[in-house]
């Protein structure tokens, strides 16, 4: 009996310690596995941050790009209202001359058919050439605004939406 008592302690021992084996080695596997996630957690996180930071660098550019983009957009509308106002005031002081010149007498004489058609014809042309004045005024100041929306949207696209990107102003 003592072999088969033997074989048996034996048999216990040698699974005693294939059991120690697996245990330690699933120790092992463990540690293992959370020193892995531990690298994986700090390599995405340290991406995470960066691209938290670079993100949040592209937005602070935006926002000044912005707003220098609004304060030149600020500038050509003053700049062209003052160029507005000049040019009505140009516009009205022409009407005004107008005025002056069709209000004073024919210095022709009264018999005389082509001087009085010569004066009526004078007076259609400064009236027609104030009228025209006025279309013009009108339609350069219209032709200043689109020009100064087309700069500003231009603006807008190449410093705001395209800051931070290969050809966008970053400051």
């Amino acid at each position: 009996m003592s072999l088969s008592i033997r074989s048996i302690a034996i048999a216990v021992a040698i699974a005693a310690a294939i059991a120690g084996v697996k245990f330690w080695q699933s120790h092992l596997v463990s540690k293992g596995d959370a020193q892995g996630a531990t690298r994986v957690q700090h390599a995405w996180d340290t991406q995470e941050n960066e691209r938290n930071a670079a993100t949040a660098r592209d937005n602070a550019t935006k926002f000044r790009n912005a707003e220098r983009t609004a304060h030149e957009d600020a500038k050509r509308e003053a700049a062209r209202r003052a160029r507005d106002a000049a040019a009505v005031a140009a516009v009205r002081s022409l009407h005004t001359e107008i005025a002056r010149l069709n209000s004073r007498p024919d210095p022709y004489p009264t018999g005389d058919a082509g001087l009085v058609a010569c004066a009526r014809e004078a007076r259609t042309a400064r009236e027609l050439f104030g009228e025209s004045a006025g279309a013009y005024q009108e339609l350069a100041a219209e032709a200043d605004g689109l020009r100064d929306q087309v700069t500003g949207l231009q603006d807008f696209a190449r410093n705001v939406c395209g800051a931070g990107k290969t050809g966008g102003t970053v400051d």
